[in-house]
């Protein structure tokens, strides 16, 4: 942590601004703490991946829907196995784990959503550096090109739509392995 006020981790807040679009103080202040204490970021927790996009990690995102779908998957599945095993006797059982598990789900993300956050912006801003100088990358010009007001609001709605394709196809499979399995 830098003593300076005018830099955060040896990044200059100038910089690190050009990579927050709202609430820029507000994240300015969980990055000065992120060594120290790391805040919950509940809108992160209860969004999840749709956070991400809108805040411009659509790769993050899709990280974090493809894992949450493959453990929820899993988990469905060994509920399943043990249901046919007469171990949990009833639905309410099976859906009180489910939700248990999106709780401890929704706990991590609201706590290492920051983290992630902050490291992301570290990573832009180390990208649109070179040796001889500071220069802006390709990429970056782009990205700033391209930059308007509500982009992240219809990135994170059209993301939103291709998760909710994904979700389709991730229950297709699972209704597909409880079929298979029921016949077994």
């Amino acid at each position: 942590m830098d003593n300076d006020e005018n830099q955060i981790g040896g990044y200059s807040i100038s910089e690190i601004r050009e990579y927050l679009e709202k609430n820029q103080e507000e994240y300015l202040n969980r990055f000065r703490q992120i060594d120290r204490k790391k805040k919950f970021n509940g809108a992160a927790a209860f969004f999840g991946p749709l956070w991400f996009a809108y805040r411009m990690m659509w790769i993050e995102g899709f990280l974090l829907w493809l894992i949450s779908s493959v453990i929820t998957l899993f988990a469905s599945f060994i509920i399943y196995i043990l249901i046919l095993a007469n171990i949990i006797y009833t639905k309410e059982s099976a859906g009180l784990l489910l939700f248990l598990l999106w709780i401890v789900e929704f706990l991590i993300i609201g706590k290492m959503a920051d983290s992630i956050y902050w490291w992301k912006i570290k990573k832009r801003i180390d990208a649109t550096h070179w040796e001889d100088g500071k220069k802006r990358s390709i990429i970056q010009k782009l990205a700033n090109a391209v930059e308007c007001k509500g982009a992240s609001l219809w990135s994170a709605i059209v993301f939103s739509f291709l998760l909710r394709f994904g979700d389709v196809v991730v229950g297709a499979i699972g209704i597909a392995m409880a079929t298979v399995m029921a016949q077994i």
